[in-house]
Formats: C-alpha cells, structure tokens, sequence
C-alpha cells in the first residue's frame, strides 16, 4: 500500500512537498515490510498538531465536522492493502547504513553544499528536508548496473520510517517487477490499522 506511482505534479526544490524520495519525471512507489508499517506511514498526518488540536476541537465538533485526530472513512474506501513479492534479486540503497553513508558523502558532496549541508548522517536523511533524500534517490535512480546499460543497479530504496525504528519502509523505482500476492479491504478492525490508531491516538471511522 503507498502511492500510485504518478509522476511528480509538485516542487522538487521544496523542502516538505511531496514525499521524501520521489525522483523528477518518474513514479516511485511507496511501501513498508508491515501492513502496520504502511498504516503508519499513511496515517501520521491525521495526528493532531499539537499547537492547534485543543483550540479547535469544541469549535469543530459545534460546527458538525469529524474532531481533530479522525480518520474519515472515505480514506478507508479509497486504499487497498496489496502484499506483493519481489525478485530476491533485486539490490536496493540502504540509506540507513553507514557505509552507504560513507559512499553518499563523496558522491553527493556538491549537491549536500549546495543545499547548506556540510556532511551527511542518519539525522540528515531522516530529516524534515526532503531536498535531501530526493537527491540521494536520484543519485541512487541513476546508478546503472555494470555492462548492462538498459538496468539499473538498485530497484529501489530501503530506509527506516522516521517515525519509529519498528517499521522498515521502500520506495520502488519505476521497472520493477511486482507480484501481487493478495489485495484486502482496509477495514476498521483490521488489527494493525487498530495498532497503529491506538499509538497515534487516532479514531478511524
């Protein structure tokens, strides 16, 4: 379950629009090793903001609309759960791992400057600048295998949510091969939906 792999309709040079490792001009598809995984990373923004949540809760449910921190069915009705299979071929950039890191922080070096950073960490990519992890998911897009120019090295990239080490997440480069295993309902009792609602403190209608 992540996104539908449409092409970017927003401003790369921003640093919060859009998602954290899209690439220009091509779809990238978004998922997690869990389905609470993919939950949480779908469902974190209906956390409340915490500066606003209190001030408008009485004023919102006056009004007749759903209290801060309510997830409308209507987000149920339009997702579905897929389990897919990859190729156990397939190589992906850990940008988690400190030798990639290491590989990064010359590669990148320039484009890291450019964008006021002066070396590159676990904040870093974790980070809210999403600049960043777009330049390295570019980086890693380009990347062609050795003498096979029509293939790229890495189908994708492997990284940890920035919301909990618990839920490892990949965004899949355009050409990867996907077998769909089985596609579910999102239904309310779902129990990793239920999870995730309960840690976020989130009502799921």
């Amino acid at each position: 379950m992540g996104s539908d792999g449409s092409p970017l309709a927003h401003d790369l040079r921003a640093k919060r629009a859009g998602n954290r490792f899209d690439v220009a001009g091509v779809g990238v598809i978004y998922g997690a090793t869990t389905l609470e995984g993919c939950f949480a990373e779908t469902l974190a923004r209906f956390r409340p903001k915490l500066d606003l949540a209190e001030l408008v809760a009485d004023e919102w449910k006056a009004a007749g609309h759903l209290r801060p921190g309510s997830v409308p069915a209507g987000w149920r009705h339009r997702r579905t759960a897929v389990e897919i299979a990859l190729d156990p071929g397939y190589q992906f950039l850990d940008v988690d791992d400190l030798d990639t890191h290491q590989v990064l922080r010359g590669e990148l070096a320039l484009g890291l400057a450019a964008l006021g950073y002066g070396d590159l960490d676990t904040g870093l990519i974790r980070g809210p600048d999403r600049r960043v992890t777009r330049l390295v998911a570019s980086w890693g897009y380009q990347q062609m295998a050795d003498g096979a120019d029509e293939l790229y090295r890495f189908a994708g990239i492997r990284y940890v949510s920035s919301l909990s080490n618990d839920w490892v997440c990949w965004a899949l480069f355009p050409g990867v091969e996907l077998e769909q295993r089985q596609a579910l309902p999102v239904e309310r009792e779902m129990p990793d939906l239920v999870a995730v609602a309960e840690r976020f403190g989130l009502r799921v209608f």
